[in-house]
């Protein structure tokens, strides 16, 4: 009967983890869901999107002379463009199918994070996602971080563990292969996974799998040979590829001086935005060098590649952000590749590593605790900085309290002649930093009483950085602890808004008119117009425009410059500008006679003011 008793309380806690999973599984697509319909478009889900409808539906080729800037590898664009074919052409759709990518990707995570660590760890490896709205957010609109954090879960869901069926591991590789061709910056992933193939499953499921992903790769490049050369021309450093770099000379009109301040923050934000991964990476990646620590060699192993592929990519995109000046703040959404590796080695370190004394590592979380805080907290200065400014501290007058009070602002800017800013930033950092040190206070009052399987005392290392990883929640985005500004969205229906206006666009523009595009970031109204000619190159607004240059070759790599500018604003049938874009230089063109003012467009966000669109048709 105790038997009996004691299996039914093991199955009730089995279906519990169960129900845990499926409500965060639902929990995840009520976030993305309205994430979907209150995000405003951006410029790379545009381009994604029309340039995809463009290649798909056959008007252009990737990678064409004369058509759109194909910066990327082609699946990027094909992928959403194939949404738009196969369903209704639209925002609608390409969001729609990102939000099934996220549930198919939160159901990787499961898989795996059962595998490594039992059915509660797979609930709160779920959980851990769909407790960062900056991640669920970023995987709900269409850009290529959820397309690429999707296959690369369902990558390692084929491959990562012990007793991996061959047939997994080569079509492992084959998606390792797609999701190379996918996105080039994702180039580690192929190499080390076939490593990791060789050394844990040996050299006849390797040779598969090397088959298998080296003709994936193979075959996507020989179908957009040599053009897709044009892609790697941009990151290869050799002479061979100087016939597939952009000729044509011009200066990029975005190429901004960024200090360093604004890099560290970006770091932190970063940090903020992907903490239980990246505090999962940098508290237990450490681990990992030690064999002796870890019960199993099949899980060792899978940490060693989960750590070498996180570092080969993070410090890749750490270089291509913090480092260079085109998209410093690029890099908590660069994270979104592939920080999701970061859970698994959480479940992975916590049911394998066996460590009780080892001094060093645990000095190591102690500094780690205090750091990473103390970067969270500044990374969160914009929320928590004027609240903690306007805290009234006891007016004193020669060492004397005197009546009333004074805000902490008045102190720092008396004494230490501090700007508003500047004050901003450092109590958000020291509020951080306070925060590590009684974290750190309190375990190490609360560790001595806890003790570990046969006597042995928890290890101090492993002990701060779980708990950090629980408690440190508190100064990231979460949906229940985040200040109210952070998530705010917009009011109304943005997926709504875009296709009113590309309804009533496509009734006032006729199939076969010649567009100038002036009319947002975002091309997405472009996507309910059909047999409309968008001069290719304004896809990318102005990250594709040059100043000076020859325009022929510009044009011939799906770049535009003042020349071009002039000459298709003379032939354009229709402009379409945003409200916020109609400035003195654009009134005295469309103002002389030549083109008649239709009535313009809803307003596309409720966040932004003027996006609505104006409409200019050249007078017969």
């Amino acid at each position: 009967m105790q038997i009996s008793r004691f299996h039914q309380r093991i199955a009730s806690a089995g279906a519990l983890a169960y129900l845990v999973a499926a409500l965060a599984g639902i929990f995840y697509l009520v976030q993305a869901v309205i994430y979907a319909h209150t995000s405003s478009s951006n410029l790379d889900e545009g381009a994604y999107l029309y340039k995809g409808l463009l290649f798909v539906t056959g008007r252009y080729s990737p990678y064409q002379e004369y058509g759109p800037w194909t910066n990327h590898m082609p699946l990027s664009f094909l992928i959403p463009g194939a949404t738009q074919v196969l369903f209704t052409s639209g925002l609608r759709s390409g969001r729609y199918f990102v939000i099934f990518l996220g549930l198919l990707l939160s159901l990787g995570v499961w898989i795996l994070a059962r595998r490594f660590g039992g059915k509660w760890w797979a609930a709160a490896a779920v959980a851990a996602i769909v407790l960062n709205p900056a991640m669920v957010n970023a995987y709900s609109i269409v850009v290529s971080q959820i397309l690429i954090a999707c296959m690369l879960v369902w990558t390692l869901v084929l491959t990562l563990g012990d007793r991996r069926p061959t047939w997994q591991l080569a079509l492992g590789a084959v998606l390792a292969g797609l999701t190379l061709t996918t996105r080039e910056n994702l180039l580690p992933l192929f190499p080390l996974l076939l490593l990791y193939i060789f050394w844990q499953h040996g050299l006849r499921a390797g040779a598969w799998a090397a088959v298998a992903g080296a003709l994936t790769i193979g075959v996507i490049h020989a179908v957009f040979w040599s053009g897709i050369l044009s892609v790697w021309a941009g990151w290869i450093p050799t002479d061979l590829l100087d016939p597939w770099r952009i000729q044509g000379g011009g200066a990029a009109i975005w190429d901004p001086d960024i200090s360093p301040e604004p890099r560290v923050y970006s770091f932190a934000q970063g940090l903020r935005g992907n903490f239980i991964p990246l505090i999962g990476v940098f508290g237990f990646g450490a681990l990992a060098l030690f064999r002796r620590y870890w019960k199993s060699n099949p899980n060792w192993r899978a940490a060693i590649f989960l750590c070498a592929l996180f570092g080969v990519l993070f410090g890749a995109h750490a270089w291509a952000s913090l480092w260079q000046n085109y998209c410093v703040f690029c890099f908590s959404g660069y994270l979104m590749f592939f920080s999701v590796m970061g859970i698994f080695l959480i479940v992975i370190t916590n049911q394998s590593v066996s460590i009780e004394k080892a001094p060093l590592y645990s000095g190591f979380s102690i500094l780690l605790v205090l750091v990473a805080s103390t970067l969270v907290g500044y990374g969160s200065y914009q929320e928590i900085g004027p609240g903690l400014l306007d805290l009234p501290l006891p007016r004193l007058s020669g060492g004397q309290i005197q009546g009333g009070s004074a805000p902490l602002f008045a102190y720092l800017e008396n004494l230490l002649h501090m700007t508003y800013p500047e004050a901003e930033r450092l109590v958000a950092a020291l509020a951080g930093f306070l925060f590590g040190v009684i974290l750190i206070l309190i375990l190490l009052v609360v560790l001595p009483r806890l003790k570990a399987g046969k006597g042995g005392r928890q290890n101090l290392g492993l002990f701060a950085i779980n708990v950090f990883l629980l408690t440190g929640l508190i100064l990231s985005p979460t949906p229940i602890l985040a200040p109210a500004g952070e998530l705010e969205r917009c009011e109304g229906d943005v997926i709504a808004a875009y296709e009113q206006v590309g309804e009533y666009l496509s009734r006032v523009i006729s199939p076969g008119s010649r567009v100038f595009w002036e009319g947002g970031l975002s091309v997405v109204p472009m996507l309910y117009l059909t047999g409309v000619d968008l001069y290719p190159p304004q896809i990318n607004d102005g990250y594709s425009y040059r100043l000076g240059g020859d325009a022929e070759q510009l044009l011939r790599y799906g770049l535009w410059n003042d020349e071009l500018r002039e000459k298709w604003r003379a032939e354009a049938e229709f402009i379409l500008i945003e409200e916020r874009r109609y400035n003195p230089e654009w009134k005295n063109f469309l103002e002389t006679g030549q083109f008649q003012e239709l009535e313009r467009t809803v307003q596309i966000s409720q966040c932004e003011e003027k996006s609505g669109i104006r409409i200019f048709r050249r007078s017969r």
